[in-house]
Formats: structure tokens, C-alpha cells, sequence
């Protein structure tokens, strides 16, 4: 049985290093015949912006932690307009050239373009494994005692241990900031108006189902010819009656979408408004972001501390505290994978979230 098992995991682990050496040639491949300026620069920008913000680390720590949080992101900001800035000017140069390049340089930017293919799906893997292992190692105590003498103990990972956290919060906001440029501000209101109409279509079709007289009579019509439990039956009929009317209410809606949608894209092709309306929606999305991270950060400072227990003997809710336990346990663990990563730390222990949430 053993051996068997043996064998099937040596087959499972040589089935996916074939895969990924087929995947890795087929990128590679995509790399050369795509060429260097014609491909998404965004692995190198966060190599360089990762590389710059290391610097971050040497902000005295005697600073307020928010105050400290925001000239980090503030450095964060810059340097990720003046990487993405430059990059875009240099490849929109080397597009536009009119001279023929020499072979040598020919030659270079397809092998650029090869690279950059695999060094972009290694960015994704480092980044991956930036939040799973800090995660693993602190939260996860079977995955650290399974883990810990083949990685977590090894003196290169110990080393490097501190910047992966970092590496993963910042390629993910990076990624945030680019497409938050790329998408425009236009057509980033637009997203979200949609998921408004969304929304508001949702509720306004629940309403016509189950309140107004006239049109809930749909639900009971529906539901009575169901057979069988009559609570299913009814409670069938509402479903299929709000799905009908939140269809109808979202195709309206979704015309005057298409007409802003029209609009926007006569707009979005003059250059100026191009350029702001990217800049304005990146810093949106770096908002939106750096907020969700502020608030998982403060969920997890509320149960470490002991807010979660607090809240449950506020009820008189009895027998949770192994549940209790348990959780408050998991929270300090991922805190500490938090504040593993200079930047990490510095958003864990600035987040002004966390003073809002009961104590």
C-alpha cells in the first residue's frame, strides 16, 4: 500500500513538472514572437517598486504608526506613478519609432520578450507563495510542523522570510494601481454603476415579488402550480417570480449603461482625459484596497485581543470557548504573518480601522 502510494505521488509530482516545463517553453515561445515592446511591463515595475520601497523599512519607527503608514503609501504612490509613467513613455518611443531597428536589437527584444513571459509568471508564484507561507508558518500549526524542518527552519528562507509578505501586499497593489489606470475612470464608473443597477434591480424585484398586490400575485401563480410541499412550492415561486422581474428591471437598466457606455468611449480616446481620468480611477482602486487590508488587519487585532469573547459573553451565549479559543488563536497567528514584513507591520499597527471597532 505504501508503495504504492509512493509511486503515485512520484507520478502525480512528475505529471506536474511536465506541465509546468510545457507551460514555461510555451510562454517563453509567446515572449519571443510577442516581443519585448509589445508586452505588459508590469512584472519588472513591481520588481522595481519592491526594490524601492525596501527602503521604507528605515522610516524610523519612534513615528506615529498612522502617521508612518501614510508616508509609506505616500512613497508607495509616487514611486508607482514614476515607474508605471516611465514605462509607458518608453514603450510608446520604441513603438512609434519609424526607423527600422538593427538585428542586434532585434535579437534583444525578443529575448527580453522571453524572459519577461516566465518572469511574469514567477512574479505571480513569489507573490502566491508570499501570502501562503507567512500564513502557513504563523496561523496554520499542522502545515508549520509538516513545513517547518524542510523550509520554514532553513537558514535562506529564514533570510528571506521577512520581505515575502511585503513582496505579496505589494505586487498586489501594484497590480491594483495599474489596472486601476488601464480601466480609466470612466469605465471605472461605469463598473460600478452597473453594480448599483445591479443592486438596485435586485431590490426593486424582491419588492414587485413580495409587496406590491398587483405583481406578487406572479409569485403565488407560480408557486401554485408546483406541485408538491407547499412551502417549497411557494417559496420556488417568489424565487422564479424575483428572477423574472430583477431580468426585466437590469435589461432597462442596462440600456442607459450602453448609452454612458457609448459616451465614454468617444471620451476615453482624447489623451488628456485618457491620462487623468487613470490616474484618478488608480488612486481610487489603491484606496479601495489598502482599506479592505486595513479592515482585515483590524477584524484580526479585534479577535487577537480578545474582542471577539467580549462580544459572545455580551450575549450569554454559552459553550463557545473552545470555538473561542480556537479562532483568537488562528487571528494572533495571521497577526503575526502580518507583521512579519516591514510593510506588513506598518500597515498592521497604523491602521486607523482598528480604533473604531469596540474594545
Amino acid at each position: 500500500m505504501l508503495s504504492d502510494l509512493l509511486i503515485s505521488s512520484q507520478a502525480t509530482m512528475g505529471i506536474i513538472i511536465a506541465a509546468a516545463c510545457v507551460f514555461g517553453v510555451a510562454l517563453i515561445l509567446y515572449g519571443v514572437f510577442k516581443k519585448f515592446n509589445q508586452m505588459g511591463w508590469l512584472p519588472w515595475q513591481i520588481l522595481v517598486i519592491f526594490a524601492v520601497m525596501l527602503v521604507t523599512k528605515f522610516i524610523p519607527t519612534t513615528l506615529e504608526p498612522t502617521l508612518r503608514l501614510g508616508v509609506i503609501c505616500a512613497i508607495f504612490l509616487i514611486v508607482t506613478a514614476l515607474v508605471i509613467g516611465a514605462g509607458e513613455a518608453i514603450r510608446h518611443v520604441m513603438l512609434v519609432r519609424v526607423r527600422p531597428a538593427n538585428l542586434f536589437l532585434r535579437i534583444c527584444n525578443r529575448l527580453l520578450g522571453a524572459v519577461t513571459g516566465v518572469l511574469g509568471l514567477a512574479v505571480v508564484l513569489v507573490a502566491v507563495a508570499g501570502f501562503a507561507l507567512p500564513i502557513c508558518q504563523f496561523a496554520i500549526p499542522p502545515a508549520r510542523d509538516i513545513l517547518g524542518p524542510i523550509l520554514f527552519e532553513n537558514a535562506v528562507y529564514q533570510s528571506l522570510s521577512q520581505y515575502l509578505f511585503d513582496f505579496f501586499l505589494i505586487a498586489f497593489l501594484v497590480s491594483t494601481v495599474h489596472a486601476g489606470y488601464r480601466v480609466g475612470l470612466g469605465r471605472g464608473l461605469l463598473t460600478l454603476l452597473m453594480c448599483v443597477f445591479a443592486l438596485g434591480a435586485l431590490a426593486l424585484a424582491i419588492y414587485f415579488a413580495v409587496a406590491v398586490p398587483g405583481l406578487k400575485n406572479l409569485s403565488s401563480e407560480i408557486g401554485g402550480a408546483i406541485r408538491g410541499n407547499r412551502a417549497v412550492a411557494t417559496l420556488v415561486g417568489y424565487l422564479i417570480s424575483i428572477l423574472i422581474w430583477f431580468t426585466l428591471i437590469f435589461t432597462v437598466l442596462s440600456l442607459f449603461g450602453w448609452l454612458i457606455h457609448l459616451l465614454i468611449r468617444k471620451i476615453r480616446y482624447v489623451r488628456p482625459f485618457a491620462v487623468i481620468g487613470g490616474i484618478i480611477m488608480a488612486i481610487i482602486f489603491f484606496v479601495l484596497v489598502l482599506v479592505i487590508f486595513s479592515g482585515v488587519g483590524a477584524v484580526v487585532s479585534w479577535m487577537s485581543s480578545g474582542g471577539l469573547r467580549k462580544a459572545i459573553e455580551g450575549t450569554g451565549v454559552g459553550g463557545l470557548e473552545s470555538l473561542i479559543s480556537t479562532i483568537e488563536q488562528y487571528a494572533r497567528g495571521i497577526a503575526d504573518a502580518f507583521t512579519s514584513s516591514p510593510f506588513g507591520a506598518a500597515l498592521y499597527n497604523g491602521n486607523a480601522i482598528t480604533g473604531l471597532l469596540p474594545s
